[in-house]
């Protein structure tokens, strides 16, 4: 039997992979108080005479993190690239893909979440594609979906229209659960994107890998190294060798490429590039964010 072949057999062991690829074991608690005052992030408790910033109409000043980031950000006023190509027939579309994460960061440096879970999926769409393997990986990250799109939906719907908005409304009103997540409350879409964030770091990197690969790289050890890079520090010892179980049962080279159904394996590899750049100038908003009000280790 084939080494490709053996994940196929092994299926029940690589499934909880799927359970816990994005429900983010439990971290080592950190002292993540100190970091917030009155609700607010306050990186400015570290600095010697700073005070907090005043409010504006009785109101908590806006978040910006976008200013001062050494991040970058997505360029805005620029010709857009060429359209991806399409594929007929095929549930996955990397220019749907494409379109909802260009669409996802406003000018002014803000993450709008319907066009993010949009963007999201279109990943899906991606990841049913990988395999077996990665079908419970996929419902667990559909039902992360499902937990932003009621907070969208619910009560206090005006507030989760952007990233933004929502870390600021649930550090105000102590919802996002610093140290441990509150029994009586559902999960905070704070604590609930950072799952997705962490994984899209992860199929980012992948993506790239690939994009840049040549035909002596095996996409099997190009996935298990993004996923070390991204992901393996949150999961159990166990949850990691599961996760190289599955990767093995990836498909060919040439199979992923085949997903973005460009002609010739040049173009299809400036295609995934070209996705790589949009998901990173997303991810790297939003990590700077979770970086300025300490929410990026959260349990």
């Amino acid at each position: 039997m084939g080494p490709r072949r053996l994940p196929r057999v092994l299926l029940p062991a690589v499934a909880f992979l799927g359970l816990l690829f994005l429900s983010g074991l439990r971290l080592p608690e950190v002292q993540l108080s100190a970091c917030v005052r009155g609700g607010w992030p306050c990186g400015w408790l570290g600095g010697r005479g700073a005070t907090a910033p005043p409010e504006q109409d009785g109101k908590p000043p806006h978040l910006s993190p976008t200013s001062g980031s050494r991040l970058p950000l997505p360029r805005h006023g620029t010709p857009p690239p060429p359209r991806a190509p399409r594929c007929p027939g095929q549930g996955f579309q990397i220019s749907n893909l494409l379109a909802a994460f260009r669409a996802c960061v406003t000018p002014e440096g803000e993450i709008l979440l319907q066009e993010y879970l949009a963007g999201w999926k279109e990943l899906i769409k991606l990841i049913d594609t990988l395999g077996a393997a990665f079908g419970l990986l996929a419902r667990e990250t559909q039902t992360k979906m499902e937990i932003l799109e009621g907070h969208r939906s619910g009560p206090h719907a005006p507030h989760y229209r952007t990233l933004q908005a929502m870390v600021a409304f649930e550090l105000r009103r102590g919802r996002v659960g610093l140290r441990v997540l509150p029994p009586d409350q559902p999960p905070s879409g704070s604590r609930t994107l950072l799952r997705l964030h962490r994984a899209l770091k992860w199929l980012e990197l992948f993506l790239g890998k690939l994009g840049r690969s040549g035909a002596e790289d095996d996409p099997s050890q190009l996935c298990a190294e993004a996923y070390q890079a991204a992901l393996a520090q949150y999961h159990s010892w166990w949850v990691q060798q599961a996760a190289g179980l599955a990767f093995l049962a990836l498909p060919s080279r040439r199979e992923l490429y085949g997903l973005v159904c460009a002609e010739g394996e040049r173009e299809a590899q400036a295609v995934l590039l070209e996705a790589v750049g949009t998901i990173a100038g997303v991810y790297n908003v939003t990590q700077q964010l979770y970086a300025a009000c300490g929410l990026l280790e959260l349990p």
